[in-house]
């Protein structure tokens, strides 16, 4: 029955394309680690799944130009029925598990010669993509924003600590004998010890060994 072929094909392109989205979304574009929502939805539908629609796949290929037999019909039925049992429980998992971008940040400071206003932004910490950044800002026009990439993996950073109010930092800009030139040293807060060289004015970092 070709009526059969073409529901049991639309059946595993859905589920593949469903599957696929679920995958990738659930994990950032491969970014991070399936979570505890995401795991046994790929262990109890991904796997199975997956399995079925590559044997549908071989299937569909040999059969397509011939009649089904009782008994491939019969796991035809099974495994549509699977796949649309799967196919939902990846969209509400998705739903769950896709996360918006996280970003962490310390209060703002001020530089000793009171010409910038600065703190550290920390996006994604727990992904692959992750990255730091020192947001700078001049005190005289706050409308003079520069993001400045830090070569740091936050993954390095073994835990950071926040407090309550503004009197707290992750990291120190001091300026140093070279105009627009300052350096960053991390503090303790931050969990690990990092010092860089920050060019104010072209917005650019440079880690000091």
């Amino acid at each position: 029955m070709s009526w059969m072929k073409w529901i049991w094909g639309a059946a595993v392109l859905v589920n593949l394309a469903i599957f696929i989205w679920f995958l990738v979304g659930a994990t950032s574009n491969f970014q991070r680690s399936l979570d505890l929502v995401g795991m046994p939805i790929m262990l109890l539908c991904g796997i199975p799944s997956l399995m079925i629609n590559m044997i549908s796949i071989v299937v569909l290929i040999r059969k397509w130009n011939s009649s089904l037999s009782i008994s491939t019909m019969i796991y035809g039925v099974i495994f549509i029925l699977i796949l649309m049992f799967c196919t939902p429980a990846f969209i509400n998992a998705l739903e769950h598990t896709v996360k918006p971008e996280q970003v962490e940040s310390d209060p703002f400071s001020r530089t000793s010669d009171q010409k910038y206003a600065y703190n550290l932004e920390i996006i994604n910490m727990s992904q692959r993509n992750n990255q730091v950044n020192l947001i700078v800002k001049e005190v005289s026009n706050q409308a003079v924003k520069k993001t400045i990439p830090l070569d740091l993996d936050a993954k390095e950073i073994a835990a950071i600590t926040t407090s309550l109010g503004s009197d707290w930092q992750w990291t120190v800009l001091e300026p140093t004998e070279e105009p627009e030139i300052y350096k960053l040293t991390t503090t303790e807060k931050l969990g690990i010890h990092k010092v860089y060289r920050i060019d104010a004015v072209e917005g650019l970092s440079q880690e000091m060994k």
